[in-house]
Parts: structure tokens; C-alpha cells; sequence
């Protein structure tokens, strides 16, 4: 495996501990050592010499932004005064009202480093340095993750629906705090899975329409641990790739 395929493989287990936080909004019991696992992944992806910290060292207020991001979905969903994960013994208390809060920190922290391993898939690409496993497995992975996200947030509408009715007929058709509630998941939804895909050779579709402005051909990635390093520019330090998490102030 070439230098360029180990990075986009360390990102890539970053954006696995990201997108398998999905997995606590299933209910059923979740073993505390998985969390603990999930929960050192990620703090370990933003200490130096990481590949991913060496790229938010490299993209200057972007790579600030992205990190604080980061750093508040760790500290709302991991950190010791989560309401939504809680540990408990052997096993992990999942608050599932708060599903909407999960989805919102998973989706933009998703797509920002899904963006980010794009970028280095095409300069590998573009360098003639692509690997069929890395390059298989960039697209076969967002296809599951769009699945996944899809059938929960499905879910939670399915479940959320019968209440939304009583609501709306009590209230005689007027809004109310609980029939927004239902609407806000439609709007994740529809966020949710119109996110910039992939198609099955790892390309970004409508790649010209989304690329930046005045963007030159990318830098090599550097391995973990050299200095003086320097990132591709990613869809993820424009200005609005930063902005892709689903909150609604409507």
C-alpha cells in the first residue's frame, strides 16, 4: 500500500467511528468497550501527527472550523456530560429522544471527512497512485452509509407519525412544538441523503460544479510523524462543506 492509500486508510477509520455512532440509536444493548473504543478513536484523530490533524493543520481557519466541530461532537455525544450516551456498568444508556442530535453531528462531521478522503482519492487518482481496494471501498462505504441513515431516520418518522397525528388533530391543525418536531426530520431526511455522492469508480459526482474556485492540481499527502506537511484542498475547507450540519432554526 502506497503512502497516499495509508492515509486515505487512516482517515477512512476515522470516518468509521463517526458513522457507527449511528449504531446506538438501534435499541437494543450497546457493550461499553465499544463505546470506549469509538470514544478513544476519535479523540486520538485530533492529537498531532494524525492524519487527520495534520490536515486541520494544514488548511489554516477551515482546519480550525472543522476541528471544532469535531470537538463538539465528541464532547455532545462521548464527552463525561453526555445526556445522550451515558455509561452504565457493562453497557451504554442511550437517551432516544435526542436521536435528532445525533443525526445532526454525524451528518456534517460525515460529509466534511468524507470530502476530505475525496480529495485525496482524486489525487491519487490523478497521480496514477489509486489502489483498487481504496478505490472500491471509498464508494461501497457511502452506499451503506446513506442506506443506514436512511432506515433509521426512517424509522424514527414511522414512529414519530401516529403522535404527529394525534397532535395536529388535537391542536385542530395548528403547529406546536411537538408537530415540528416530526417536520424537522423530514428536513434531516431530505439533507441527509441529497449530500454530493459517489459514483462507482470513487468519483464526486457533480465534482466540477462543487470544486473550489481558482483550486490548483493537490498537494502529496504526508506520512504520519514528517513535518512541513502539506494536504490537498478538500471540498470540506470551502465555506460551505463546514456548514452541512442539519439544524434547523426554522
Amino acid at each position: 500500500m502506497n503512502n497516499t492509500s495509508r492515509y486515505i486508510a487512516n482517515l477512512y477509520l476515522l470516518l468509521l467511528n463517526v458513522r457507527d455512532t449511528l449504531e446506538f440509536l438501534i435499541p437494543r444493548d450497546h457493550p461499553i468497550n465499544i463505546y470506549n473504543a469509538r470514544k478513544l478513536t476519535l479523540k486520538e484523530s485530533l492529537k498531532d501527527n494524525s492524519a487527520f490533524k495534520n490536515f486541520l493543520n494544514n488548511n489554516g481557519e477551515k482546519g480550525k472550523e472543522i476541528e471544532e466541530k469535531m470537538n463538539s461532537f465528541i464532547d455532545n455525544i462521548y464527552g463525561d456530560e453526555s445526556t445522550i450516551l451515558v455509561p452504565n456498568g457493562e453497557q451504554v444508556r442511550v437517551d432516544h429522544t435526542q436521536h435528532i442530535q445525533v443525526f445532526d453531528h454525524v451528518v456534517g462531521i460525515n460529509e466534511t471527512i468524507r470530502d476530505i478522503i475525496l480529495s485525496y482519492v482524486n489525487y491519487a487518482r490523478q497521480h496514477n497512485e489509486s489502489e483498487d481496494v481504496i478505490m472500491k471501498l471509498i464508494p461501497a462505504d457511502e452506499a451503506l452509509y446513506r442506506a443506514v441513515l436512511a432506515k433509521l431516520v426512517m424509522v424514527d418518522l414511522e414512529k414519530s407519525f401516529v403522535e404527529f397525528n394525534k397532535v395536529m388533530n388535537e391542536s385542530k391543525g395548528q403547529p406546536t412544538p411537538q408537530s415540528n418536531f416530526i417536520v424537522q426530520y423530514r428536513i434531516l431526511q431530505k439533507q441527509a441523503l441529497e449530500f454530493e455522492e459517489v459514483d462507482e469508480d470513487g468519483n464526486a459526482i457533480n465534482e466540477a460544479e462543487t470544486k473550489n474556485e481558482g483550486e490548483t492540481e493537490q498537494s502529496a499527502p504526508i506520512a504520519e510523524g514528517e513535518t512541513e506537511q502539506s494536504a490537498p484542498a478538500s471540498e470540506s475547507t470551502n465555506e460551505n462543506a463546514t456548514d452541512k450540519e442539519t439544524t434547523q432554526e426554522e
